[in-house]
């Protein structure tokens, strides 16, 4: 058969001639509307190459990305005292205003005030979150009224609007998990949780428990963005001795993963005064160590400050002859500060190990 027989009896019913014509009068694009035809053509288009997406590793970070951020000041959330980011403390015995205090500071930061006790704030959000295992709302809502009265005498302009910036939480359970899921949804600058005792349920002296639980917090912390900030205890018969990090009830595990530890204590001389301690905090020069910070609380439940600064005058343990020998003959049998300070620990030279790296450095140096 001829070519033309055979394209006639193709399913298109048009001799070769008429499509050919076809092909001359229109372009493609017109020629793709014609529907009473099976002839149908498709624009071929270049499939875009496929990138491989490299997944990016946050592992590590190398020294000189370290370097090139430029870091030359730990970022504050209050100036010197608080880093931003991470897990602090604020230590002291049962009386000593800890939990007021810790309000005031919150209200000041979810109010967009700009000083706490005379010293800088530098907030983002204004926001916190308080997590209240010892006083019920009844008890916040007096000490809040009372102190949220005086501020606004002294600043008429404060929006009161913004206490909405300040949460609290009284229902502990599967706290980690309601902080998460509240943070995904909102940024804050500051959680404080009052107390750590009762929200860590485990031995208080065992290091790794200790650690482990606020391994978790600290990562929190870091993941979204903000400083965690824990009230805790020291013991009361430690007041007889100048502040220290050793007075701090339970393991050493607690201390170590702070990067800032502050202790209120009640001022010796004046029963409305109190004295703000750094008892630890690297990135502060030695003059903030030295001496206290003293502050006024009023019967509005307010800190001022007075302007004063406190020496460590109170007899440090390391003065104790009795409890100097001691240590120094424990240490010529070879013992190590732990084991000293295993074997003092039911005694009364009960004493830490920076007491007792104290004592031991000082004798060496007048040998």
């Amino acid at each position: 058969m001829s070519d033309d027989l055979d394209f006639k009896e193709t399913g298109s019913g048009l001799s070769q001639d008429e499509v050919t014509e076809l092909f001359n009068l229109h372009d493609v694009h017109d020629f793709n509307e014609y529907d009473d035809t099976s002839i149908t053509t498709t624009e071929y288009i270049s499939p875009e190459p496929k990138l491989e997406l490299k997944k990016i590793d946050t592992t590590f970070s190398n020294a000189f990305e370290l370097y090139d951020q430029k870091v030359e000041v730990i970022p504050k959330l209050l100036h010197p005292f608080l880093q931003k980011v991470g897990l602090a403390s604020l230590v002291g015995t049962s009386d000593s205003g800890k939990s007021t205090f810790l309000r005031q500071l919150s209200l000041s930061i979810a109010l967009n005030l700009k000083t706490f006790l005379g010293f800088s704030l530098e907030s983002k959000s204004n926001k916190v979150i308080y997590v209240s295992t010892e006083d019920d709302s009844n008890a916040i809502s007096f000490s809040i009224r009372k102190q949220v009265d005086y501020l606004l005498k002294e600043n008429k302009s404060i929006d009161l609007n913004l206490l909405n910036n300040l949460q609290f939480i009284f229902e502990t359970d599967n706290l980690l998990e309601k902080l998460s899921k509240e943070l995904e949804n909102e940024s804050v600058d500051l959680i404080v949780i009052d107390a750590f005792t009762d929200v860590f349920s485990k031995e208080l002296n065992a290091n790794i428990q200790v650690r482990q639980f606020l391994n978790e917090y600290d990562k929190l912390a870091k993941k979204h963005d903000c400083l965690i900030l824990f009230l805790h205890h020291i013991g009361k018969n430690t007041l007889r001795s100048a502040p220290s990090k050793d007075s701090i009830i339970g393991s050493q595990a607690f201390e170590a993963k702070m990067r800032v530890v502050l202790e209120l204590r009640p001022n010796r001389f004046k029963p409305n005064h109190k004295d703000l301690w750094v008892l630890k905090a690297n990135f502060l020069d030695a003059t903030q160590k030295t001496k206290s910070h003293v502050v006024e609380m009023n019967e509005n439940l307010i800190f001022k400050a007075t302007g004063q600064r406190s020496e460590k005058t109170q007899t440090s343990k390391s003065a104790n002859p009795l409890l100097k020998d001691k240590v120094l003959e424990l240490k010529s049998q070879g013992l190590s500060y732990r084991k000293i300070e295993d074997v003092l620990k039911e005694t009364d030279l009960k004493i830490g190990k920076s007491a007792i790296a104290e004592i031991i450095n000082k004798a060496s140096k007048t040998k």
